[in-house]
């Protein structure tokens, strides 16, 4: 035992000592050098896409240097030592231009622990065409389990994607970042433990932001340690950011806007900005989805969606607001059951704020959140579609929610199978607004409510005066997250408020 760990020790030792730094200076640089130091720097990534690098190694790409084609190194690192792709020097993020010609601008192939970091990415072509297109792409082809993958603070745009659908494939695994595994996986191959943080992606498709498992629905084949934390996308053509096949996966601090920036003829046009399908145990929270397009063929437009075989799933705590097919899109089509709704803000989103698709999801919960709609507008509270999906008429309560309705749109309710509980409406009360035990119909007395801007930190208008007649109004719910939309407490016995927001005293 002790021999095993001495010599356990002497290889992360000998790892460490032996781990080497590697630069690339696309103006000084030599690829004749040996490009272990800044006076030696390789010119171009000939050398480095030959080379299988070693745990602890470093890829340093320096400031203000713009190289053309693919970063694509080989090898794996470790728990302790992954394998770096940074920069160095002083000036602006290193810029590679995929120019349309690669699969990827960076591209790592079944390899786990890599960290890439500090870069500006494009690959931009004149169409979007037949061709699928990658800034930064972690590939899993029947590679089994890869461990540790984080991409962080890149900066990634006009990557030019197609939006079909091709020999199998589904487009939305593609775009700005993708960690996907393969179309061809049997269930074996999977990521453990991904992040994707304080990135930006911007003008690119099909999807800004994603990580895909083909092959999930088994016990131990999805990807699983997923967060996607911190980043901005916006102007993507279909998706903002989205997980497929993941069991676990945070998704927070992000802000999405104009998603959905594009369609096809003949093409599957739908978008949402954040979302998670296929997928267990998923939590986004404390987001922010906006201006999100709905054009002509998109039946969604969404600022959020829990999708297809969506199972105990959470949106919480999330900011939506302004976008052109509302605020969040639940669908069944028989496969999901027991998501959740709640503490969000939707303000001033579009056609509707709720859409309910492919029947009802089973044991869906939507509950103390705030849904503020503005003068002139015509937006639906509740809508639904494709009814013969799923079971129309499947469990599901809405309770504890402050409506205020400035506007002129109503209620299209789904089946028999909603409870709707201690909600509080205000404003114009519609002729298909519920009847419901204990409802309340009095001003709710938000602070400020339809004042909030960029920014979560906008939202204080959402607060309810001390003498708000939701203060303690609302049904007790178990399992209820423990705080409310700023991290005040909930209350473990007695009525919790109505809203976002708990007031006790």
């Amino acid at each position: 035992m002790k021999r095993h760990l001495l010599t356990t020790l002497f290889i992360c030792f000998y790892i460490i000592a032996n781990a080497t730094d590697y630069y690339i200076d696309s103006q000084n640089g030599n690829d004749n050098n040996a490009g272990t130091s800044e006076s030696a720097a390789w010119k171009t990534f000939v050398n480095v896409n030959d080379k299988l690098f070693n745990p602890g190694d470093k890829i340093l790409l320096r400031k203000n240097g713009v190289w053309e084609g693919s970063l694509a190194p080989k090898g794996s690192g470790i728990k302790e030592n992954p394998i770096t792709i940074g920069v160095w020097g002083e000036g602006g993020r290193p810029r590679i231009n995929g120019n349309g010609q690669v699969n990827a601008t960076i591209y790592i192939r079944n390899a786990s622990y890599w960290i890439v970091q500090g870069l500006e990415i494009t690959n931009t072509a004149a169409e979007r065409g037949n061709t699928y297109r990658n800034g930064i792409l972690f590939e899993n082809d029947g590679a089994g389990e890869l461990y540790g993958i984080v991409i962080r603070d890149n900066h990634v745009h006009h990557v030019t994607c197609s939006f079909r659908y091709l020999n199998g494939v589904d487009p939305h695994q593609y775009g700005g970042i993708s960690v996907s595994v393969s179309h061809t996986s049997k269930g074996t191959d999977k990521y453990r433990d991904v992040l994707i943080e304080g990135n930006t992606v911007e003008y690119s498709g099909r999807t800004g932001i994603v990580v895909w498992d083909y092959t999930w629905a088994e016990p131990n084949q999805s990807t699983t340690g997923v967060v996607i934390r911190g980043n901005t996308v916006r102007e993507i053509d279909s998706d903002g950011i989205l997980t497929f096949g993941c069991d676990g996966a945070l998704i927070e601090y992000n802000y999405a806007e104009g998603c959905g920036a594009y369609r096809e003829d003949d093409g599957f046009n739908g978008a949402a900005a954040i979302w998670a399908t296929r997928g267990r145990n998923c939590i986004i929270q404390y987001n922010e989805a906006c201006h999100t397009y709905k054009l002509e063929g998109n039946a969604d437009g969404m600022g959020f969606d829990h999708d297809l075989d969506c199972y105990d799933c959470v949106i919480q705590y999330n900011y939506s607001h302004d976008n052109e097919g509302g605020f969040v899109l639940i669908i069944d089509a028989s496969n999901s059951t027991n998501n959740i709704v709640r503490y969000n803000i939707s303000q001033n989103d579009k056609e509707r704020v709720i859409m309910i698709a492919g029947g009802v999801t089973p044991h869906t919960q939507i509950y103390n959140n705030v849904f503020y709609i503005g003068e002139g507008l015509d937006t639906k509270i509740i809508d639904h579609l494709w009814d013969e999906g799923g079971d129309v008429n499947a469990p599901w309560i809405f309770k504890n929610n402050i409506i205020i309705n400035h506007g002129t749109g109503g209620y299209s309710i789904p089946g028999t199978g909603g409870i709707f509980l201690n909600n509080l409406y205000w404003g114009n009360h519609h002729p298909t607004e519920p009847d419901e035990i204990n409802k309340i119909t009095r001003d709710p007395m938000l602070m400020a409510p339809g004042t909030g801007k960029k920014g979560l930190e906008s939202l204080e208008g959402y607060k309810l005066h001390k003498k708000s007649p939701a203060r303690k109004a609302g049904t007790l719910i178990d399992h209820n997250g423990g705080k409310d939309f700023w991290g005040n407490k909930l209350p473990v016995y007695g009525a919790p408020s109505i809203g976002v927001h708990q007031v006790d005293k």
